[in-house]
């Protein structure tokens, strides 16, 4: 990822930046990771102009403002987008919350929404992953930062990076970016309390984004059930299971995922031509 340079987007927020000829994308990471994580799909897209945010608190962004809710952050990374004329989201896990919440605040701006490991703000959550961030918590309190904050994190049960190990490069890459996380977030909740901001039906169904959801085979059941979720709600939304995968599954197979993901854009920029589709820059929310 050579071409990647490290950009300052304004309000605290950080962001890995990728040129390219096409139009841009918008990329959400997970939890604990950063914009680094799409270093290999984007060198598998390079016709495309990639702007991958670090979420605040991770990579080189400044921690989230705890009075800072969902809606408010989705607005502030909207409108950058918006103002780089992205019209394509693609996100993975915690990121697909911040992503969804972006199409519901602003419903009529992109044309595409791709989901890996699909979250619904206020859905069914993996009883797992909460005793296991309770575990952090503890761990935070008694030692403060730690490299086993990022032993504990990665461990399976819960199968989050479980899928990962298959894969080394890959997991050796996760180890480095999970080890740089800060875990400032775990001092105030203020990441629970964003994945608890309801996301309802009748806000997903006025999202006109054409919207994919890819969903590994060995996805942990709660996100399954929040796809099928999101699947019912959004009008005209499709989901793909993807043989083998796991959670991370934007990551764990990039040579497999980056064509389905070519295909979602080139489909959905032939129907906004078939439609007459206005300017992203110019759409607005509500």
């Amino acid at each position: 990822m050579s071409r990647a340079a490290l950009i300052k987007l304004g309000e605290g927020l950080a962001a890995r930046v990728a040129p390219g000829p096409g139009d841009p994308i918008l990329w959400l990471h997970g939890y604990t990771l950063d914009s680094s994580s799409w270093s290999e799909l984007w060198d598998l897209l390079p016709e495309r102009h990639h702007i991958g945010v670090d979420l605040p608190g991770h990579g080189a962004s400044l921690p989230l403002d705890p009075r800072l809710d969902l809606p408010a952050l989705a607005r502030r990374i909207g409108e950058i987008a918006l103002e780089r004329r992205v019209r394509h989201i693609v996100a993975l896990s915690f990121g697909t919350i911040l992503a969804l919440q972006i199409v519901i605040e602003f419903p009529a701006a992109f044309q595409s929404l791709i989901l890996g490991a699909p979250a619904l703000g206020g859905g069914p959550q993996d009883p797992e992953v909460g005793t296991r961030y309770g575990e952090l918590a503890a761990l935070y309190r008694r030692c403060g930062f730690t490299p086993e904050l990022r032993r504990l994190w990665m461990q399976s049960p819960p199968d989050i990076f479980k899928g990962a190990e298959a894969h080394p490069a890959l997991w050796s890459r996760l180890w480095k970016t999970v080890g740089r996380h800060p875990w400032w977030e775990i001092e105030d909740g203020s990441y629970s309390r964003l994945s608890n901001h309801p996301q309802s039906r009748e806000d997903l169904q006025k999202v006109g984004a054409a919207t994919l959801l890819l969903v590994g085979e060995n996805e942990l059941a709660p996100f399954k059930r929040c796809a099928e979720l999101i699947r019912r709600s959004i009008p005209g939304c499709r989901r793909v299971y993807l043989p083998v995968l796991g959670h991370l599954c934007l990551l764990e197979d990039a040579w497999g995922v980056h064509t389905r993901l070519r295909e979602h854009w080139r489909e959905s920029e032939e129907h906004c031509a078939l439609s007459a589709c206005s300017g992203g820059a110019d759409a607005g929310g509500d």
